[in-house]
């Protein structure tokens, strides 16, 4: 975790990393956060494997095709257990973020339609969404969050095939995002973030 719970707090981010992270890499992108004010939360997928010959680099994920409906039924378990343990949302008074990257976006997604949990600001890095779930009973509490959906125009996993498919999923799902294409690749950008928070938060 960055931050700690105050007196002083306005802001909880609980943020999920991609395929092949792990937490304590990923929590670097929030760490510009003040701490006074910021809590981040990074829970990590509960996958883990080797990312290297020697078996020296781990990585974890949140699920591969195998027992497919199995590992999404689990780390939605998790991801809900962890909520109800740390009462992140249970303060009024503190606006909550949460943050998916890559396939951590389809995590959240789905974690978010089974439980509709407390959501000021959604934002989605570099990800899809989820194309076989419904969203029908989930259109009310999708459209009263703020979303933010974040692109790089050199993505090389997002093609504008996927592009189209993506803007489909939007119109059918009900969610609306703010759209933000930046110049840059298949990551979370330190500076598109730092702008997006001094212009979204940090001013309000």
């Amino acid at each position: 975790m960055h931050g700690s719970v105050t007196d002083q707090t306005r802001y909880v981010w609980i943020c999920l990393h991609g395929y092949g992270g792990l937490g304590k890499y990923f929590i670097r992108h929030f760490e510009f956060l003040d701490p006074a004010q910021n809590l981040v939360i990074v829970p990590e997928g509960m996958n883990r494997f080797y990312i290297d010959e020697q078996h020296e680099r781990a990585a974890a994920h949140w699920m591969t095709r195998e027992d497919r409906l199995d590992e999404i039924a689990d780390y939605v378990d998790f991801l809900e257990s962890l909520r109800t343990k740390l009462s992140w949302d249970k303060n009024p008074a503190h606006k909550i973020i949460y943050v998916g990257f890559s396939q951590g976006v389809s995590t959240l997604i789905r974690w978010l339609n089974v439980i509709h949990p407390r959501a000021d600001y959604i934002q989605l890095w570099a990800g899809r969404l989820p194309e076989d779930i419904l969203y029908d009973h989930s259109r009310a509490y999708f459209e009263k969050s703020k979303i933010h959906f974040f692109i790089g125009d050199q993505d090389e996993y997002i093609n504008e095939s996927e592009r189209n498919n993506i803007d489909s999923l939007i119109t059918n799902t009900g969610i609306k995002p703010e759209l933000h294409v930046f110049p840059g690749d298949h990551r979370i950008h330190d500076e598109v973030l730092r702008g997006w928070v001094a212009k979204m938060i940090s001013e309000n």
